[in-house]
């Protein structure tokens, strides 16, 4: 696309396209079919284009795709493929993730930037872990469950909210897995950054390492595991609360993740089952590590215990 005026014909949706696979969001992306659309998505939100926060992580190196013209609940964006890291799920490209994540996550945004009013805060992760209650746990992991049996698991989940609060904040993007990051030209591209806001120390990294979108093989979880380390240091964390931070934070992620799957499965959208069984296992191994090894925080979490001892084929 080289002149403005094809750039706002193909903002109108004057060009024929075809619609990109569905994300999990309200968002959806079309590729036009014209070579004069090439070079841009179309993109239907209810939100406005991301152009502060684009701007801000352009400006610190990180690369994202370019906005172009916006017209009510219509914008386009810079077409960068459909290379994801989920299809090249390899360790060079993690290692260079992590170094793109160093770019930000010790930023400050700007006075008067939008999404310093947004944190992943106590209130956030209640609201997130509420809805895993009612979208997933109770419709499709165990709806059998009693009513004082799901109230314990919800008081269980609300000191889940404040313990992955807590402890040392940076920038986080929101939503780090690997299918929200592409590789464009051998460059790593993040996308879906809009929600970008501070949080605990390792949510990034939890979402990284708990990704259900991806198997991860173990040269990649050694990559990861050594960043998790580095990160407690930069924080002055010793080993023992370093894990229980993450552990903390890392099982609060993924009971978020299985809430929006069941979600989405339960509007249909099949496609998700696998991400959900991933999930699933992660929140075993989680609360199988919480137990052995952060007495502390068993004595309020041992109620989810249930949903360890769930089995994958009654998802």
């Amino acid at each position: 696309m080289t002149t403005s005026t094809t750039e706002r014909a193909w903002l109108r949706g004057q060009y024929d396209s075809v619609e990109l696979t569905p994300e999990a969001s309200a968002r959806r992306y079309a590729r036009g079919l014209h070579p004069d659309t090439a070079g841009w998505l179309r993109v239907h939100s209810d939100s406005p284009p991301p152009r502060e926060i684009t701007e801000f992580l352009l400006e610190l190196g990180v690369r994202v795709p370019r906005l172009g013209l916006s017209m009510d609940t219509v914008y386009l964006v810079e077409d960068l493929g459909d290379l994801h890291l989920e299809h090249q799920p390899i360790p060079a490209h993690y290692a260079a993730l992590l170094g793109v994540h160093r770019r930000y996550f010790l930023a400050e945004l700007p006075s008067g930037h939008p999404n310093r009013a947004l944190a992943l805060d106590v209130l956030l992760f209640r609201r997130e872990l509420r809805m895993f209650a009612t979208s997933s746990l109770a419709t499709r992991l165990a709806p059998q469950l009693d009513e004082a049996s799901s109230q314990e698991i919800l008081t269980a989940l609300d000191a889940l909210a404040a313990m992955a609060a807590e402890g040392p904040q940076a920038l986080q993007h929101r939503d780090l897995h690997a299918r929200n990051v592409l590789i464009h030209e051998g460059q790593l591209v993040l996308i879906d950054h809009q929600d970008m806001r501070r949080g605990p120390l390792f949510y990034d990294l939890a979402s990284l390492m708990t990704d259900a979108y991806v198997d991860l093989d173990a040269d990649v979880r050694a990559v990861l595991e050594a960043e998790r380390i580095q990160l407690g240091e930069i924080a002055g964390l010793d080993a023992r609360a370093c894990a229980n931070q993450y552990q903390r934070t890392a099982l609060q992620r993924v009971l978020k993740a299985l809430g929006t799957f069941g979600k989405l499965i339960g509007e249909g959208r099949d496609s998700y089952r696998q991400a959900e069984q991933r999930a699933l296992r992660h929140a075993r191994a989680l609360l199988a590590a919480i137990e052995a090894e952060d007495t502390e925080a068993w004595r309020s979490l041992a109620p989810l215990g249930r949903v360890a001892a769930l089995r994958a084929d009654e998802a």
